[in-house]
């Protein structure tokens, strides 16, 4: 909590002018910590390890991010919170003011804003800045290209219904989870699509928080959490489940001690941990004690419940794809048994499986099921199921300490389109065609530009194990 009852509002970037103390004082401070010694865990090395790091041998709680599992959100939302402190002492450390805050990149806006933001890129020549990272993408770092609609919007996770679940907006459930099979769908999209198109040390999870972007990215990932759970009449809600909330996590405080934390203690940022987004209504709150530990609340007394129907396979493709940057389509075979199961609540998804490759191709793919008549590949297409990227796809096949060698994996409702098709009698029996569209950097003034464009990458292709249909209540 900071100050006395007071909360502090994280801005957007864009709102911002290069000289804004915000934007400046950042700057100022990043420079110290690079100046840290390696081993001091407020320096930036030390703080960016805790994310991911290839460096061997492992410092106290490096490699400890949480992807492809429930406490995604939870994790990422802590970490921040202790950085943003870590960084407003170095501040006030550097003769800046105690109540600086980290701003967000809300790329999710489109237009402009999908572009690297300012103070972020090449500087002009004979001038340094601790934002700029020259590996970036050099038409994101030079402002000549920006993200598409189809890679920032927001939309496809604002709109899923739950939290826990492998198509759901916050992931599966899981333990803890470092390197994970299957995204939750704001961890998809938008989040490991920007990782992707910023490049650069932002491609790969052990390399992604050295770079001063990786924080804003992550502060507006935390911010369309606060949204989702905001939105009026959805009735979004956070896990209640124990092992949610009172898993604990570790982390370095500005005072360079380790400190732990659970989601139960993050779910109000505003009264918990006293910040707030610009986007949100600020009203003051009086000043928490700092997280302590607490009791799991009880369990519910046991309720006699009919077992839901086993999730059932009803269609999978016999062979494996590959991907090389150019649009493919695959049909997926759909059995005659499907016409039965399909009750009211059951609900047909399609899965990616097995999802392997050498190195992350740097780009991604928008996906689609049934598009009719050679309709083009567009995000506002009833037929987009969303996208495909291949964040952590090294990591997958070369996992830090004990966890086992997989593959990725990525899930999509597809339950409206199978309802269609069911209707018009081209389920039972059919075939589902499925889209793979690659995507591209587009121009300023491209509007609605989609983005899909070949981009080939034959050196780094990457291997679909196979495509599945199931219904799953």
């Amino acid at each position: 909590m900071n100050g006395a009852g007071a909360v502090l509002v994280r801005k957007e970037i864009s709102s911002l002018a290069a000289d804004d103390r915000i934007v400046t004082e950042y700057a100022s401070a990043v420079k110290t910590m690079k100046e840290r010694e390696p081993s001091d865990p407020t320096s930036w090395s030390y703080q960016a390890n805790i994310h991911g790091t290839l460096t061997e041998p492992a410092e106290n709680l490096w490699n400890q991010c949480q992807h492809a599992t429930w406490y995604f959100l939870p994790w990422h939302r802590m970490y921040l919170y202790y950085f943003e402190r870590i960084v407003r002492a170095t501040v006030v450390e550097n003769g800046g003011q105690a109540d600086w805050t980290l701003p967000y990149w809300n790329y999710c806006q489109g237009g402009k804003h999908a572009f690297l933001p300012e103070p972020f890129r090449e500087p002009p020549p004979g001038q340094e800045s601790p934002l700029y990272v020259a590996g970036r993408d050099s038409r994101l770092n030079r402002g000549e290209r920006g993200m598409p609609e189809s890679v920032t919007s927001p939309l496809k996770a604002r709109a899923r219904p739950h939290f826990i679940g492998k198509a759901e907006f916050g992931g599966p459930e899981t333990g803890f989870q470092h390197s994970g099979e299957t995204f939750g769908k704001v961890e998809n999209e938008p989040h490991n699509l920007v990782h992707v198109f910023v490049k650069g040390l932002m491609l790969y999870p052990e390399t992604a928080a050295q770079d001063p972007i990786f924080w804003l990215h992550h502060a507006n990932i935390d911010r369309l959490w606060s949204e989702w759970i905001g939105i009026a009449g959805a009735h979004h809600e956070d896990p209640t489940e124990p092992d949610w909330l009172t898993f604990e996590f570790s982390f370095y405080d500005e005072h360079r001690q380790e400190v732990k934390m659970r989601s139960a203690d993050v779910l109000a940022t505003a009264a918990q941990l006293g910040y707030t987004y610009d986007t949100e209504p600020v009203q003051p709150v009086a000043p928490l004690a700092p997280p302590v530990a607490a009791p799991a609340p009880p369990a519910p007394a046991p309720v006699a419940m009919t077992p839901p129907p086993p999730r059932e396979m009803i269609g999978a493709t016999s062979e494996g794809i590959t991907l090389t940057g150019r649009q493919t389509t695959v049909s997926v075979p759909i059995g005659e048994h499907a016409a039965e199961g399909f009750g009211e609540h059951v609900h047909a998804y399609l899965n990616v499986e097995e999802i392997a490759g050498e190195n992350n191709p740097g780009i991604s793919y928008l996906v689609y099921a049934d598009l009719e008549g050679g309709e083009p590949p567009r995000p506002d297409s009833p037929r987009f199921l969303g996208t495909l990227s291949f964040f952590g796809i090294e990591r997958a096949r070369n996992p830090v300490g004990d966890e086992q060698p997989h593959a990725l994996g990525v899930s999509y409702d597809i339950t409206p389109i199978a309802r269609e098709l069911a209707a018009r009698g081209q389920w039972a029996g059919h075939e589902l065609p499925v889209t793979f569209a690659p995507l591209d950097l587009v121009e300023p003034g491209a509007g609605g530009s989609s983005g899909v464009s070949p981009t080939p990458h034959e050196d780094r292709p990457i291997e679909l194990g196979r495509l599945s249909v199931f219904y799953d209540a």
